[in-house]
């Protein structure tokens, strides 16, 4: 049985190891010891309960502000019918 060389083509003599086994220069990416892709923290969700006074008044901020857009949903929609009617 023959055991082959590897040999230099210019020079002619024996190639050593083109790099050593311990190398991580050229690794792939799954090689690498930190990961590369990090997990996104959660956030931790603001419950409202519904029974305190706190949530009470939130509650009638956002009643009032529907009906502050209900208002202004009705003014503008009023505003573009007589802009169309009463043009001329």
């Amino acid at each position: 049985m023959k055991f082959w060389k590897e040999v230099d083509v210019r020079t002619g003599q024996e190639i050593d190891e083109d790099a050593p086994t311990t190398s991580v220069a050229n690794a792939p990416p799954g090689m690498v010891d930190e990961p590369i892709v990090r997990k996104k923290k959660k956030k931790k969700k603001v419950l409202f309960d519904g029974r305190t006074k706190a949530y009470r008044q939130h509650r009638e901020r956002l009643e009032a502000q529907r009906e502050k857009r209900a208002k202004l949903r009705e003014k503008q929609k009023s505003k573009f019918v007589e802009e169309i009617l009463y043009k001329y």
